[in-house]
C-alpha cells in the first residue's frame, strides 16, 4: 500500500490511462485468435496487433511514469527504470517487473525497428503474455485502491 504521508496518485488520470490500455489490449485480443500461419498471411491483422501492442505497452510505461511522479519518487532515467522503481517501492513483484521490462524490449523493437519483427514472437506474446498486461493493470488498481 502507499507509504504513510505519500502524495496520492492522480487516480482519475491513472484510471483514464488504464481504460485506454484496456481498449488497446482488447483490440489485440480480438485479432489474436488466429494461427501463426494466418497471422503471417494477413498484413492488416499484423498492423492492428503491432500498433495496439505498442500503444498498450506505452500506456503501461506512461502509467508507471505518472505514478512515480505523483508519488514523488523522482524521475526514471530510462523506460525500464520505471518498472524497477515500481518494484523497489513495493508496487510490483520482481516477476512482474521482469515481465514488463520484457514488454518494453519488445516495444522498442516495434518503435525503433532494431531488428526485423518476428511474427512467431508476436504470436507467442498474443497467445501467452497478454495476461502480463492485465496483471500489471490489476496490480496498480489494487496497490493504489483505484477500484
Amino acid at each position: 500500500m502507499p507509504c504513510e504521508g505519500s502524495i496520492m496518485v492522480n487516480s482519475s488520470l491513472v484510471l483514464k490511462k488504464i481504460a485506454h490500455v484496456r481498449h488497446n489490449l482488447s483490440r489485440v485480443k480480438e485479432k489474436s485468435k488466429i494461427s501463426l500461419e494466418a497471422l503471417e498471411n494477413d498484413l492488416d491483422t499484423q498492423d492492428i496487433i503491432l500498433h495496439n501492442l505498442q500503444l498498450t505497452i506505452q500506456g503501461c510505461i506512461d502509467i508507471g511514469a505518472h505514478i512515480i511522479a505523483d508519488e514523488g519518487w523522482g524521475v526514471a532515467g530510462s523506460v525500464n527504470e520505471t518498472f524497477y522503481t515500481l518494484n523497489d517501492k513495493g508496487v510490483l513483484s520482481l516477476a512482474l517487473r521482469e515481465k514488463m521490462v520484457s514488454m518494453v524490449g519488445f516495444r522498442n523493437i516495434i518503435v525503433h525497428e532494431y531488428e526485423e519483427i518476428s511474427l512467431e514472437i508476436v504470436h507467442n506474446i498474443t497467445q501467452k503474455h497478454l495476461s502480463d498486461i492485465d496483471e500489471f493493470l490489476l496490480t496498480v488498481v489494487r496497490h493504489f485502491n483505484l477500484g
